[in-house]
């Protein structure tokens, strides 16, 4: 395939991937003045707890599916059957994952061990419905096959009307339950849509209970960098809800939501170019193949330091506009939080550009785990004295100490690929030890 085309297919789903990225940014964005004015610190704090808790769970299902089956999906795209039978070993796969953890969290429910978090019955249904949405996306497959646009103007139009509808309807503290279903139902249809999509394009499924327990197993590692990725971002509020209570979550949020959508901005991009690095560190790691990856990546970190001065100057703006009085410490959060989105995105980039397409998939998932582990550790214990301040400390000092290993592990690939040149995609035996 030439050049050109490799790029406008890039292009064009980076494109795709950026609109979706973009919404999916604005339209959390918009809901916190909608939803923090008319609910109060406190609610608004409880509808997070539950969203971070139906997402944090929903990382053991998606499994890092979204890294290994978008890059086998790449490798299979103009065969059928393996698509068929992809799909197929991945939902059954997903299934296997998901249900221990619908029991585990109906079980403790049950036995009144969620009570403080989740008393009520619309709380349960809520937290299911949000983690079964996320959980069974099946945008990998639109994403290995690199045809983004489609799936996302879906989303782009459920989202949008989901906001609409919440910003019209929902409008005091007692409008609290409503909410709930207003904002599960269009994850939910977008999933069930998709999903339907899928099904209709690669014919009858074919459920192979071994090959999704393939799956499991060679996706372990992935999952482990996929989850731990985004555990610093998603697991937060759950565990800053367990230590400082709904109020802090309710004022750490809002600036946390502005960092991540800025963070979030560079997934697009590593996104698309993903099955394209895969692909071309698949056949080779010599000097020349790691060339454009590094060239990437130093583009990726000039952008990014141009990004970050222009959040530190709006920033703030964006905050007073969007919450007015009874938040006082949102600025403050934001002004700490700030720090996390340069090393994360970077962090991202070296892992999906040149480690993982490289073969060091291994390497990547246990040092970012470890990483991001630490973050919310160290966070969250520092969170009991000095509540969301304490928890944005402990995320910065610890995306520091990512980044820099990762760094570390970046130049050891570089420079034996200058020198020997090993076998893209097959491991040493180093760094399998």
């Amino acid at each position: 395939m030439t050049g050109r085309s490799t790029l406008t297919r890039v292009a064009r789903n980076a494109g795709a991937l950026y609109l979706v990225h973009i919404v999916s940014f604005l339209v959390p964005v918009f809901e916190i003045p909608v939803l923090a004015r008319a609910l109060g610190a406190a609610q608004y704090g409880q509808i997070l707890f539950c969203q971070a808790l139906a997402l944090t769970a929903s990382l053991w299902v998606e499994y890092g599916f979204n890294i290994n089956a978008a890059q086998q999906a790449a490798l299979a795209h103009e065969r059928p059957s393996d698509l068929n039978r992809l799909f197929s070993q991945v939902l059954l796969a997903k299934c296997l994952l998901a249900a221990p953890v619908v029991l585990l969290l109906l079980a403790a429910w049950g036995m009144g061990l969620l009570d403080a978090y989740l008393g009520a019955v619309a709380l349960l249904a809520f937290v299911l419905a949000y983690f079964l949405a996320f959980g069974f996306s099946p945008i990998w497959y639109f994403q290995g096959r690199e045809r983004m646009a489609a799936p996302v103007l879906l989303d782009v139009v459920l989202r949008l009307c989901g906001l609409a509808i919440l910003a019209a309807l929902v409008r005091t503290p007692d409008d609290f339950w409503l909410a709930l279903p207003l904002l599960a139902i269009p994850p939910m249809l977008n999933t069930i849509l998709t999903n339907i999509w899928c099904r209709y394009e690669i014919g009858a499924l074919r459920w192979d209970a071994a090959g999704a327990w393939g799956q499991i197993r060679q996706g372990f590692h992935f999952f482990v960098y996929r989850s731990a990725s985004s555990l610093a971002m998603s697991a937060v509020p759950v565990f800053l809800g367990v230590t400082s209570g709904k109020q802090a979550v309710g004022e750490f949020a809002p600036p946390e939501k502005l960092i991540k959508g800025m963070t979030s901005l560079a997934l697009p991009f590593l996104t698309a170019v993903f099955p394209v690095f895969a692909r071309r560190l698949r056949d080779r790691t010599d000097a020349a193949t790691m060339r454009i990856p590094i060239i990437v990546l130093a583009g990726v970190g000039v952008t990014v330091l141009v990004g970050v001065a222009l959040a530190a100057w709006l920033g703030p703006w964006v905050l007073d506009l969007m919450l007015g009085q009874g938040f006082p410490e949102a600025r403050l959060v934001y002004d700490a939080l700030l720090a996390v989105a340069p090393l994360r995105i970077m962090s991202q980039s070296i892992a999906m550009i040149l480690l993982i397409p490289a073969g060091r998939a291994k390497q990547a998932s246990y040092v970012i785990s470890a990483g991001s582990i630490l973050g919310v550790l160290l966070g969250s214990c520092l969170s009991v004295f000095y509540g969301g301040l304490g928890m944005a400390a402990g995320l910065v000092a610890a995306e520091a100490g990512l980044l820099a290993v990762l760094l570390g592990v970046a130049v050891r690939v570089v420079r034996r690929a200058g020198g020997s040149a090993p076998d893209a995609g097959v491991e040493s035996a180093e760094d399998r030890t």
